[in-house]
């Protein structure tokens, strides 16, 4: 209680910037954020080395790390378990732990370019996903490898009671999903390509379809990733964030390009993208978090510049992309859609099913603005619409009679 209370003093004291500040250590190129990590509340960002805030004197220290650290995790309450990374052949790649008293980094277990670690409290178990597969341990010294997993790349895992769910990313993409923590798994049929997962707090799963394809963007599921649907498309997306009140947030990488750069909140209900990326000097976001410890609201968002923190998210005015949402008619259609874009020069215009797969492509470069598709070639169901000119994307929902 203690510590709530000295932190809704903290920033709110602060709350007159509606901008990111700096929060880690200027200058380092952040890969991770965690919170609470050892009995003595430090809060920890991964990147070429650990660094550590005493929360109660607000002050850093580093640890030397060898490897850049990719993710960090509580581990017993006197040393902080991580993973550290530098390519497929480098012998120090794996999980690793600080002790504490000393300051020293040792060895757990070598795993080739490891990317998360996520507890399971059903199971009490740690996992790693990593390029060959997914390790698991309850006692951070003995590391096996998940069976189902074998030779698999697991790049993301995440929870949500028992429900998980795995993202394999290599020369096969696949979605796996449990409802028995862990006790069987089942493969999501037609389940996108996913690089990063997050729940949101109402068990709503969101998931970053990565690079530059036409099905890039951001995808959820409503049934714990059996089955997907696009929430919009756009290239470049990095993560996925949420914060306790349900916002979504997405962060671009550093290939984004204008506008979609730097860190946006989801507006679902709308259909829009709002960017809010005042007061970051980088804008390629490696991750987007929040504190459930604090009482005031507040999202984190990692950069190769920092850790940045933003507490008057919910007062700024936002900066929307794209400026105008297209328009179809009618919704549901049977035969004829009609649809007005408000793009200017060649466009591109793509149909989607549901599911995310590409049914048709073509231009529209004599009609500008506004066009007439014929749809009645296509079965009963849910599209998706993406028009793209080269410099602005907007995509629309509809339903074919």
């Amino acid at each position: 209680m203690k510590i709530k209370a000295f932190l809704f003093l903290l920033f709110i004291s602060s709350g007159l910037m509606a901008e990111w500040v700096p929060f880690s250590p200027e200058g380092i190129k952040s890969n991770c954020i965690a919170f609470y990590v050892d009995n003595l509340n430090h809060w920890a960002v991964g990147a070429d080395e650990i660094h550590l805030y005493n929360l109660n004197q607000q002050t850093w220290n580093s640890y030397f790390s060898l490897l850049p650290v990719k993710d960090i995790s509580y581990m017993d309450g006197d040393n902080i378990l991580f993973i550290m990374s530098a390519g497929p052949w480098c012998m120090e790649d794996g999980i690793h732990y600080l002790y504490m008293e000393t300051g020293t980094v040792y060895a757990l277990k070598y795993a080739p370019v490891p990317h998360f670690i996520e507890y399971s409290q059903q199971e009490s178990l740690y996992y790693v996903g990593y390029m060959n597969g997914l390790l698991f341990s309850s006692d951070f010294t003995n590391w096996s490898d998940h069976s189902a997993f074998m030779n698999m790349e697991i790049v993301d895992m995440d929870i949500w009671e028992d429900h998980y769910v795995i993202s394999r990313l290599d020369s096969i993409y696949s979605i796996y999903r449990s409802p028995n923590a862990g006790s069987s798994w089942e493969i999501s049929s037609g389940a996108p390509m996913i690089s990063d997962l997050e729940f949101d707090n109402n068990g709503k799963l969101y998931g970053v379809f990565p690079d530059n394809s036409w099905s890039s963007g951001l995808w959820s599921s409503n049934d714990f990733g059996e089955t997907w649907n696009v929430e919009f498309w756009a290239t470049g997306i990095k993560c996925v964030g949420t914060d306790f009140m349900g916002n979504v947030f997405v962060g671009f990488g550093e290939d984004a390009l204008p506008p979609y750069e730097g860190i946006a909140r989801w507006d679902s209900a709308n259909q829009q993208l709002h960017f809010m990326n005042e007061g970051l000097p980088n804008l390629n976001i490696n991750q987007i978090t929040y504190n459930p410890g604090m009482s005031a609201p507040a999202i984190f968002c990692c950069t190769d510049t920092g850790v940045y923190i933003n507490y008057t998210y919910i007062d700024i005015e936002e900066v929307t992309a794209p400026s105008a949402p297209p328009q179809l008619w009618p919704n549901p259609a049977l035969d004829q859609l009609h649809i007005r874009h408000g793009l200017d020069g060649n466009v591109q215009i793509s149909i989607y099913s549901g599911a995310g797969k590409l049914v048709e492509t073509f231009s529209n470069s004599g009609m500008p603005e506004e066009l007439n598709y014929n749809c009645s070639h296509l079965i009963q169901g849910i599209y998706f619409i993406m028009l793209d000119n080269g410099r602005e994307r907007k995509n629309i929902k509809w339903i074919k009679l």
